[in-house]
This record gives structure tokens, C-alpha cells and sequence, in this order.
């Protein structure tokens, strides 16, 4: 049997693995709620059938060329391009694809669940990998599994159907494979399908291309395995695109060019620096000086600088990632890489106290790391708090259909916004978008329904309830769902019923 120094750190793995599984299965939401996470699914579902393309749902008096071009548009969605009454998903293919086995297996209902949790129980063991090929001792890299667990930003992102998480375990694999590979050709083969997965989540985890291939080193073999395990993921989305947009290299985001703009470089940073020390610990204001070890590590230095690096980099001009603190979701995929490179420098900085506390420091210097990385992490009481509702709030999306589709009649027509995704994945309603109406346009909306015989609906949370009172006609409040309000409306002049939604 192994001594306890060598099996504790795995031991220790093992518990953690298991206690944040048990976590996950408590708190995790991971359905079709908001407007990333009911796309991902309505794409899945379309996916699941062999299709990419599904029918807009109009009305017979308000036919699509008459009305603004995404009234009929749910998010998640954006209608075709070849002049059809269709639409097609937003969002890259790869988490949609994953979690259509994961139907077969868990259902529809739990299929986020099942990909999410397996996938964030896998950055962690990942993360202790890389820690391990990349040199440290295994207590030290049982230090760098813990703060990635802690970290609120990667809770929170564990616990909803966004595919953040999953960009982070296929990017951080990629590089474990292909330090794995030296000796062992058959993983850069596994790093290209890697890389292949990681792109169809996200097509920018091609970032991960360049410490991948610094990690591998110049082999023709190596570098021909990892082309051919990346050329699948490649080909699949060019043609997933050309079938969805028309063109091989047009997105579902539209022009992302012009969401990039240098002015922003200077803030973001600044962003980066209030945030990321709070959310990934302050082990990662270390990580710039793992170039310091260059010489005794020049292959893993070089492959941890340039992974961080190019995701910070890009997503510096970015106009999203400093809106709040979740929006580092961006880059999750470069966490592993700087909390390992922060261990590494500061392995390092303390080797003399080590060296004087002798056996002890083997658990004695890690665990005094890791009551200042955690303490720091476990400060952040607000961001705590948003991961452990999220799940909850994600699962209201499905609470609030299930209401409409008991207590509403089928041919009701729903006028949303927030809720439009995933009432267009759970329910059959006709959907009209709450920011593409104007005063004449819901007027005649009101009263076509009405003479259709049909009922119109609003489902609003409570910063759209306003946008809904500057309308024509008369709403009186029905029920709220949690906080999600829905309202009746007629064809009659006055103003919002009843009040502000409770």
C-alpha cells in the first residue's frame, strides 16, 4: 500500500469529486430557462431530429412581410436567410450536440443536468492533471482542483445550461493530452478531438490551438494526429453554418466584429484586475511571474503564458466582459492555466520554507495556501448567493409554461421577451416579441385576436412590465409565477390593471 503522503492528495480528489457531485445534484437548474440556455436546447431538440430549420408561428391576420422582422422570433432564434417562414438557432452547435445523447439517457428533462455536472466534475479531475504533468506535487495540485471548485464564478456557471463550463474541460483536455503525448504519440490524436469538441461548443476555443500545439513540439507524426482528430469539429461547423446562414463563415451571431472595440482594452483590465483575484483566488496574481521559471520549465511555462494569455487578450476589446462579474465566464477556459501557473510561482517562493519545515510543509505550506485562496473566494457572499439560487431561478422558465399550457387556452397568443426561448421550447403558443411591438401594432394586434376568438397573454418579468404598460389596451394581472407576472390584455383604452406585477 502507498504511503499516505502519495494517496491522501488522490484520496483527497476522490472526496472532493464526490462532495461537489452531491452539490451539483442538489442545486443544478441546467433546462431551458433564459436566452442562451433555452436555445442551446431548442437547437438540441431541432438537432435530435435532423434538422436545423423549424416554421415561425404567425398569425393568419399579421403575416410575417407585414410585421417587424423578429416579432415571431423567440430568443435563441433568428429567421432564416432564404426568405422562408423559418427560423434558425443563434448558437454554435457543440453543447446542443451533447446534450442529445444525454436525452437518451437522463431524458429531456435532466439531459443539462447530466452534461453539466459530469462535465464540471471533469474541469475539476482535469485541473489536477494538468497541475500534475505541469510539475507540481500532487497535494499542490489537489490545492489547484479546490480553488477551481471554490471559485463562485465556476459554481455558477456549473449550474445552468450555458456552455462556459464545458469550453473549459474540452480546452484544458487538449492541453493534457498533448502534454501526455511526448512518448506516447496516440494522445495528440486525443488532444485534436479535443480541440474538435471544444470549437463546435465554441468556436473560439480555437485559441487553445496554439498551447496545444507548443505542448506537442515539433513532430510531424504528433502534429499530423492532432490535425486529424481537430478536422471533424472544423468541417462540422462550416457545414452547420452554410446549412443554417447560407455561408460556411457567417455565424448565428451576425457581424461579432463589431462587438470588439480597443477602447475597451483599458477598462476590461481593470475589470480583470478588481475580479478575477476575488473569483479564481489571489493565487492567480502570481501567474504573470511563472516566466521567472522559464528556465527549469521552459515547455510548460511557455504553454500556461500563451493559454492565458490569448484568451485574455481577446476578450479584452470585447464589449460583454465587463458588464458584471459573470461575464468572466469568457474566460473559464483560461482558469485552469492561470491557477496553475500561480501554484507554480509560488510553489517556488515558498521552496525555502518548505525545505526548513522539512516533511510537515509537505501539507503544512498547500494548506496555509489554501485557507488564503478559499477564504478570498468564499468572501465573494453575493456572487455565492446568485450561484446557489441560479439553478432555482433557471427551473421558473419550465414552472411558468406548465401553467400557460394548464390554464391557458392552446390558441392564446403570448406577447414575451425574457421567457420567449423557453416558452418556444415547452409550449405550442404563438409567441410575439415584447421589444418589437409599437402602440399601432399592438392595437391591431388586440383586436385581430379578439376577433379570432383567441386570448392574448403577456408574460412579463418585472423590468419589462413597464415596457408593456406604454401599450394600448387593457391588462389585468393573472398570476406570478415566482416573479414572472402574466396578464390578459383587451382591445380597450386605459392603462396597466391592477398595479405593478407582485
Amino acid at each position: 500500500m502507498s504511503p499516505l503522503p502519495f494517496s491522501g492528495p488522490r484520496l483527497g480528489l476522490g472526496l472532493l469529486l464526490l462532495v461537489y457531485a452531491v452539490l451539483l445534484f442538489i442545486l443544478i437548474g441546467a433546462v431551458a430557462g433564459g436566452s442562451d440556455n433555452s436555445g442551446y436546447f431548442n437547437e438540441a431538440r431541432l438537432l435530435s431530429q435532423g434538422q436545423l430549420h423549424v416554421a415561425q408561428r404567425t398569425l393568419a391576420s399579421l403575416p410575417v412581410a407585414d410585421t417587424p422582422g423578429y416579432l415571431y422570433t423567440p430568443l435563441g432564434f433568428r429567421p432564416a436567410v432564404d426568405g422562408t417562414r423559418r427560423l434558425v438557432p443563434t448558437y454554435p452547435p457543440g453543447l446542443p450536440l451533447l446534450l442529445v445523447p444525454a436525452s437518451w439517457i437522463a431524458g429531456w428533462p435532466h439531459a443539462g443536468d447530466l452534461v453539466l455536472l459530469l462535465h464540471s466534475l471533469a474541469g475539476i479531475a482535469l485541473t489536477y492533471a494538468l497541475a500534475r504533468h505541469c510539475g507540481l506535487a500532487a497535494t499542490w495540485s489537489l490545492l489547484a482542483a479546490i480553488i477551481l471548485a471554490a471559485s463562485p464564478l465556476y459554481l455558477f456557471l456549473s449550474l445552468q445550461a450555458l456552455s462556459d463550463v464545458p469550453a473549459a474541460v474540452w480546452a484544458t483536455a487538449a492541453v493534457v493530452a498533448a502534454l501526455r503525448c511526448h512518448g506516447r504519440p496516440g494522445w495528440a490524436l486525443v488532444a485534436g478531438v479535443s480541440i474538435s469538441v471544444g470549437f463546435l461548443v465554441r468556436p473560439t476555443n480555437c485559441l487553445i490551438g496554439l498551447p496545444v500545439l507548443l505542448a506537442i513540439g515539433w513532430s510531424p507524426r504528433r502534429l499530423a494526429l492532432v490535425a486529424a482528430g481537430s478536422l471533424p469539429g472544423i468541417v462540422a461547423l462550416l457545414a452547420v453554418n452554410h446549412a443554417a446562414y447560407g455561408n460556411a463563415f457567417v455565424s448565428g451571431y451576425g457581424a461579432v466584429g463589431q462587438e470588439f472595440h480597443s477602447d475597451l482594452v483599458t477598462p476590461t483590465f481593470a475589470f480583470y484586475a478588481k475580479w478575477l483575484p476575488l473569483l479564481l483566488s489571489p493565487v492567480i496574481m502570481l501567474a504573470p511571474f511563472v516566466l521567472l521559471l522559464g528556465r527549469s520549465k521552459p515547455r510548460v511555462v511557455t504553454v500556461l503564458f500563451v493559454w492565458a494569455s490569448a484568451f485574455i487578450l481577446f476578450y479584452s476589446a470585447y464589449r460583454w466582459t465587463h458588464e458584471d462579474w459573470w461575464f468572466l465566464r469568457f474566460l473559464l477556459p483560461a482558469a485552469p492555466a492561470l491557477i496553475v501557473a500561480g501554484l507554480l510561482t509560488c510553489h517556488r517562493g515558498l521552496a525555502a520554507a518548505e525545505r526548513r519545515l522539512g516533511a510537515r510543509a509537505r501539507i503544512l505550506v498547500p494548506a496555509a495556501v489554501l485557507v488564503l485562496a478559499v477564504g478570498v473566494e468564499a468572501t465573494r457572499h453575493r456572487q455565492l448567493s446568485e450561484a446557489w439560487v441560479i439553478g432555482h431561478g433557471e427551473r421558473k422558465y419550465g414552472r411558468v409554461a406548465a401553467w400557460l399550457n394548464a390554464h391557458v387556452a392552446p390558441t392564446s397568443v403570448l406577447i414575451t421577451s425574457q421567457a420567449s426561448g423557453a416558452l418556444f421550447y415547452f409550449t405550442d403558443f404563438t409567441l410575439l416579441k415584447l421589444q418589437e411591438l409599437n402602440p399601432a401594432l399592438t392595437q391591431r394586434i388586440l383586436t385581430s385576436v379578439k376577433a379570432e376568438r383567441r386570448d392574448t397573454y403577456a408574460v412579463l418579468f418585472p423590468y419589462e412590465v413597464s415596457a408593456i404598460n406604454a401599450l394600448p389596451g387593457r391588462w389585468t394581472h393573472v398570476v406570478s409565477i415566482d416573479d414572472v407576472g402574466i396578464w390578459r390584455g383587451e382591445p380597450a383604452a386605459g392603462r396597466l390593471a391592477g398595479g405593478a406585477a407582485p
